[in-house]
């Protein structure tokens, strides 16, 4: 690449990431020379030179577009409501982007679960089917409406939910199933249909690592009856915090409005700021007990900038997840996920898990990673049934199979093929050195 297209690839960051970029560009060029010099390609935890001398970026969500959206919000007062225009419009706008007919902004991806289940009136007495490797908010908002989530092993190929998991712990008390799509690739959703049309369930999506995953060229989130989004930092889609949810069920969300707005019902949605409470055509009723899961303006004036920029940010992130993809393919001792012949993927993170016969541990892998200065994402650390607080036993050897090797890697649209290539380079000579120093 000439240093007039590198210059301009660069033109948006700060100079200071400018100059560390080049900084590292120079070391790469130095320790390529290097290392095909060498009999033995030796990794910093072993006293090598380290693949970077400055740390992968940061990750950067937060530009300018994003920035004077918030400051257009604030100048018209528009975020001073959590129902004014910003958030009107941030809803409409997801809404209109992902094929739904209705969307609610909430204050977080646990929060849209929650309501979910309270729109679906599911409480004590009912079980609600949750996998058991998946972050740990998907089982809580069970709890949290007073439900039980029934734990399913993950598929051995896919790492999602497996449906014939789904199908053994059926009972007259399940109302629902959650599938989470983790890391962003798409469940068997056709097959999960079935299953809840056979038995009269409700599917509610968690697609809080699935921005922007198609399936069949339908995005995740939409079909469900309901579908679930988090907005926390990492995402492809991050508000600060926050979450939404999506469905085109009418009924379903008016229950949700209510769900997540302290119960309340005002004829067609009124706006805070127009109701009179004395007059019959404008008070608020309060229909049933619900919590103040509302997202605040300036929240949905942050997200309306990532929308603005989503087109972007979704294709590097799909880019990035494919070259881990085909680089680790044929890197031993490592599995990653099989992804749907008709999903596109965009990725949260990238997972990928180290085999229990590998010469080094996760924990060696991690510090090794560390010392290249090359970072990686921890969100699935132990199946969900082992933490007390669910209060359940069984067996689930696939998930903890893949969790006990488990490392989330970055895709995040501020990285290259540069940082992509280091990543997999990374793993490949801390494996070949393990296997050496046997």
């Amino acid at each position: 690449m000439s240093i007039k297209r590198w210059l301009k690839d660069r033109q948006h960051q700060p100079a200071l990431r400018v100059a560390l970029d080049l900084t590292q560009s120079v070391y790469g060029a130095v320790l390529n020379a290097r290392t095909r010099r060498s009999a033995i390609d030796v990794p910093a935890a072993a006293g090598g030179w380290p693949l970077r001398i400055v740390p992968m970026p940061a990750p950067r969500p937060i530009t300018g577009i994003e920035r004077r959206a918030v400051q257009r919000a604030t100048r018209s007062s528009s975020a001073t409501f959590f129902d004014g225009d910003t958030t009107r419009e941030f809803e409409a706008q997801l809404a209109s982007r992902w094929g739904a007919q209705h969307a609610l902004a909430t204050s977080s991806g646990t929060a849209a679960l929650h309501t979910a289940l309270m729109a679906l009136d599911i409480g004590p007495g009912d079980e609600v089917i949750v996998p058991v490797m998946t972050y740990v908010a998907t089982a809580l908002a069970v709890l949290q409406a007073g439900a039980v989530p029934r734990f399913v092993d993950a598929h051995p190929e896919t790492w999602n939910i497996d449906p014939e998991g789904v199908r053994a712990v059926i009972n007259k008390r399940t109302r629902a199933i959650i599938p989470v799509h983790i890391g962003g690739v798409p469940c068997n959703m056709d097959e999960l249909r079935a299953i809840a049309d056979e038995h009269n369930l409700a599917i509610v999506e968690d697609a809080a690592h699935a921005h922007g995953s198609t399936l069949d060229g339908r995005f995740m989130g939409t079909l469900g009856e309901l579908g679930c989004f988090s907005f926390g930092p990492p995402k492809s889609i991050t508000t600060g915090e926050g979450g939404a949810l999506l469905t085109s069920d009418p009924e379903l969300y008016e229950r949700a409005h209510m769900a997540m707005n302290l119960g309340a019902r005002t004829p067609n949605h009124m706006r805070s700021k127009g109701i009179d409470h004395e007059s019959p055509e404008t008070r608020l009723n309060y229909e049933m007990v619900g919590w103040n899961y509302r997202m605040s303006g300036s929240q949905a004036a942050l997200g309306l900038g990532q929308l603005a920029r989503f087109d972007a940010i979704r294709a590097r992130r799909i880019a990035n997840g494919a070259y881990l993809r085909e680089a680790l393919a044929d890197v031993p001792y490592v599995h990653v996920q099989r992804v749907p012949e008709n999903a596109e993927v965009c990725y949260y993170s990238f997972p990928m898990s180290l085999d229990r016969n590998a010469p080094l541990s996760r924990g060696e892998l991690l510090e090794g990673l560390a010392r290249e200065k090359i970072d990686f994402r921890l969100w699935s650390n132990l199946p969900l049934a082992s933490y007390d607080i669910f209060d359940q036993t069984g067996e689930f050897p696939v998930a903890q199979r893949i969790t006990e090797g488990f490392v989330g890697l970055r895709v995040d649209p501020v990285l290259g093929r540069r940082e992509m290539g280091t990543t997999v380079h990374a793993i490949r000579r801390l494996i070949h050195w393990a296997e050496q120093s046997r």
